[in-house]
């Protein structure tokens, strides 16, 4: 009886080796990956989206640091595998389709990044699993929806790699007083403006002197000459006196209401051409006040003629 407690324990033991990771293996069942701890916040898509991040900003950050990550190590071809994952859920939505999707949505993201097609592995899709969360609620649905990329079976994550040294920028290097005229190009050329200067002081002196001599002395001056008186006759100023204009209007609207009538009249009393009776009387009547020597204008819906009448 002891003997077969011992032996029925021994074979659950090896059953636990066996089968306790029944669960990752369904999900991941590529047996060289290295066990490491993910991060759960790590490539996670928008749910039936394979295109769109559920956190675009820190995953585009996340993506570039892969690629810096992938580019150091100097990867084969063929090494860089992407596998793309779904969370389960009650919909029409083909899973497998979804989660490739997802994988070749990242590939392409990193091909921007400067990793050649020729070193990633064919794409793999896993569909529904519930290896990150069990699916029971969004929160839970949300670590299901994540690609994963592997290099040398080792899963990269913000764990795997590691972050980039930060940027320290230098100070300003002390500004050397000879070097920073040598930027600015060449001094100014001092000795030139000595050449040309001498020169000029003396030619000015020269000029000056010759002028002195020039001018007669004020004991060798001849004696004036005798001016005779000279009278000025006085200025009147007359005022000027503002010219006053006047005119003469005429209102013409009685004589274009007569002669569009007689215009009715000669037509046989047809109405139909009024307005055109109207214009031609228009037309006719300050022709004839223009002729006379007016000036016709419309002024609030009335015509008027008017000539300079006089001025003062």
């Amino acid at each position: 009886m002891k003997k077969r407690c011992l032996s029925l324990a021994f074979f659950a033991c090896f059953c636990l080796s066996v089968f306790g990771n029944s669960d990752e293996l369904s999900v991941n069942p590529q047996s060289e990956i290295t066990a490491v701890q993910e991060e759960v916040e790590f490539l996670l898509f928008m749910p039936n989206s394979g295109t769109q991040f559920a956190d675009e900003e820190q995953t585009m950050v996340h993506l570039d640091n892969v690629a810096s990550y992938l580019l150091g190590r100097n990867p084969g071809s063929g090494q860089i595998r992407v596998a793309g994952y779904s969370a389960i859920a009650a919909n029409d939505i083909d899973s497998m389709a979804l989660s490739m999707n997802r994988a070749h949505f990242v590939m392409s993201e990193l091909q921007k990044r400067g990793i050649p097609i020729e070193l990633f592995a064919e794409p793999v899709a896993y569909g529904e699993v519930d290896f990150w969360g069990s699916n029971m609620d969004e929160n839970e649905r949300s670590p299901n929806r994540r690609v994963r990329i592997l290099l040398d079976g080792v899963i990269l994550s913000p764990q795997t790699i590691p972050a980039p040294p930060p940027v320290i920028a230098e100070p300003p290097a002390a500004a050397d007083p000879v070097a920073h005229d040598d930027e600015d190009g060449p001094g100014f050329p001092w000795f030139l403006l000595l050449l040309l200067g001498i020169p000029l002081i003396a030619l000015l002196f020269f000029l000056a002197k010759k002028s002195r001599k020039k001018e007669p002395l004020a004991m060798d001056a001849p004696p004036a000459a005798s001016v005779a008186p000279v009278t000025i006759a006085p200025v009147i100023i007359e005022p000027v006196v503002a010219a006053v204009i006047s005119y003469t209007f005429v209102n013409l609207e009685e004589e274009i209401r007569f002669r569009a009538y007689e215009l009715y009249l000669e037509r046989g009393g047809w109405n139909e051409n009024a307005y055109e009776d109207w214009c031609k009387a228009v037309i006719e009547v300050c022709a004839r006040y223009e002729a006379n020597g007016h000036e016709t204008y419309a002024e609030d819906m009335n015509w008027w003629a008017r000539r300079l009448s006089n001025i003062v």
